[in-house]
């Protein structure tokens, strides 16, 4: 099976990501669900890349490929947090 990555990104939305990350309720969330603040650099280097990379589609589906990559080795459930905090 073969996967194919996106070759375009919105600046619009990773700053919308960015800017919710760091409103008071992303930040509550965050505290609620890890129990500490959220530095959002997961969000600043996405808009940061999309200014600088977001015309250049093969960086874009490089990006997505990458992040993807990163999600499957953090995969995990709520349950593991709920499992730590009982």
């Amino acid at each position: 099976m073969t996967t194919t990555y996106p070759t375009t990104m919105s600046c619009t939305d990773a700053f919308d990501q960015l800017t919710g990350c760091f409103s008071i309720g992303g930040q509550f969330r965050h505290y609620y669900r890890y129990g500490n603040m959220n530095e959002c650099m997961k969000e600043f280097e996405k808009f940061k890349f999309c200014v600088l990379h977001s015309k250049d589609p093969v960086k874009v589906q490089e990006w997505y490929k990458d992040q993807w990559q990163k999600n499957q080795e953090r995969r995990g459930t709520s349950d593991d947090i709920w499992k730590e905090r009982v």
